[in-house]
């Protein structure tokens, strides 16, 4: 990334987040520039989620996403109407900061805005604030409620440059700030585009024997071609013509787990216990295997729960809905999750047929909406390869979406460091680090190698072909 000038002469602020600012530069509470309006209590009673029935209400939860989801059917105070460029920030929680661009609305209590005198540039401000602000969330991490004072946004200090340059250093930011978005989104959107790649390599891998651009014969040998016929099946369409689609049920019982009850005594549990507990959350932060679980159970619990031993399959039938996964460790499941006590076939198989999230369409949307227990996981239809095929294709698909997931975690680890480098270039410049006053927008140059999505969605084609 490109280097800026720094300005040759710089003093102590005197404030610690800020450090030295240049010579020339000033400081002061934002209390002599601009003037925190909070919200309004509104009558929850009034609340509405139809827009044809209130006037736009921001609430705190809404202030990042800057979405409207709740209307306001009594009187309007005009005190807590906000328009568009409006400085807003979240009293409470995390103290969150936006610059709002959705028209116009009214803010609750915890909600304020910042009415600004003509002595400072607004969108200056609104690139500052979110330091201090910060600063003040850090502090305040550990109380047990967490909230803003208009006094104290009074007196958050901030360093002053004039007005010349307030406005200099915001026209560079607002062209970075959107030149560098502009790469983070289209990061998110190829990861998007890898998510869905992933989920048809594993389809077209478990329903037809499609390994890249071969396909498994009968006898387990890669093939040009093979002759299709259709499963009857929505979510399979066509299979190889030497296989059929079969209820899961045929193949083996689907039980679901059990819990101790009441399950919050601890006579259940202990730290040193031989089972660990698998609870709902223990199984959507691991990925494929499960490693580790928060709590184990002691004999007793272990005795009234189901057990599963390591390289055993299981699936989720509440909250994170239709995730399967292979335990690494000796553990026991509840009732939140089905297990298969009596599958013989290849269990990684099993598990990327749940994995690619095909066999729920028709069941409700993935992960929230659907439906799932003992009897509709067994009436699910599965293409069934002999023994032999399915561990080929399991082979095939662990090394393949080991690539893809490779590229995947590279591609958020380059987002995190934009975003680090969005908020340090911001500093930078609201600080006086460096210095712009000469500073011409540019076409972004520095940032042109990683803006063509097209070309990186190429390259990771061909990384994983």
């Amino acid at each position: 990334m490109r280097e800026y000038k720094r300005y040759k002469e710089y003093k102590e602020s005197g404030i610690e987040w800020i450090g030295e600012i240049p010579k020339k530069w000033e400081r002061n509470r934002i209390k002599y520039f601009a003037e925190p309006i909070g919200g309004y209590p509104f009558n929850s009673d009034l609340f509405t989620n139809d827009d044809n029935d209130g006037f736009p209400l921001l609430r705190i939860r809404n202030i990042l996403d800057q979405e409207i989801k709740t209307y306001y059917s009594g009187k309007i105070i005009k005190e807590a109407l906000i328009n568009n460029d409006e400085i807003l920030i979240g009293m409470d929680g995390d103290f969150n900061i936006c610059w709002w661009n959705n028209g116009k609305a009214l803010m609750n209590q915890r909600v304020c805005k910042m009415n600004i005198s003509k002595n400072v540039n607004k969108k200056f401000l609104y690139y500052t604030m979110r330091f201090p602000l910060k600063q003040i969330n850090d502090i305040t991490y550990y109380t047990t409620v967490k909230h803003l004072s208009l006094d104290q946004v009074n007196n958050i200090y901030f360093a002053i440059p004039s007005l010349e340059e307030q406005q200099k250093i915001v026209s560079f930011l607002d062209q970075k700030t959107d030149e560098i978005d502009e790469i983070i989104t289209k990061k998110e959107i190829l990861i998007d585009y890898l998510e869905k790649y992933k989920k048809s390599v594993i389809t077209e891998a478990v329903t037809k024997g499609k390994l890249g651009d071969k396909y498994l014969s009968e006898d387990g040998k890669l093939v040009d071609e093979i002759e299709m016929k259709d499963s009857g099946v929505e979510w399979i369409g066509k299979i190889p013509e030497f296989i059929d689609a079969v209820k899961i049920k045929r193949l083996t019982q689907i039980k679901r787990g059990a819990s101790p009850r009441p399950i919050d005594n601890p006579i259940y549990f202990d730290d040193k216990g031989e089972y660990s507990w698998v609870r709902i959350s223990d199984v959507t932060r691991s990925d494929d295997y499960l490693l580790d679980t928060e709590q184990t159970l002691s004999k007793l619990g272990a005795s009234k729960s189901v057990k599963m031993d390591k390289g055993d399959i299981f699936l989720s039938i509440a909250a994170t809905v239709g995730k399967p996964i292979i335990t690494k460790i000796k553990c026991c499941i509840h009732d939140g999750f089905v297990y298969f006590p009596e599958y013989n076939e290849n269990k990684k198989f099993l598990f990327y047929i749940f994995k690619s999230e095909q066999p729920y369409r028709g069941l409700g949307k993935h992960g929230t909406q659907i439906n799932l227990n003992t009897t509709i996981v067994g009436d699910i239809k599965i293409p069934y390869f002999k023994k032999s095929n399915q561990e080929k294709i399991a082979i095939y698909l662990d090394q393949k979406t080991k690539q893809i997931d490779n590229l995947i975690q590279k591609t958020k680890e380059s987002i995190e460091k934009y975003k680090e480098y969005k908020k340090s270039l911001i500093f930078e410049a609201v600080t006086g680090k460096i210095d712009l006053r000469d500073y011409e927008l540019e076409g972004g140059e520095e940032l042109a190698e990683h803006n063509n999505s097209s070309e990186t969605k190429r390259e990771c084609l061909s990384a994983v072909n």
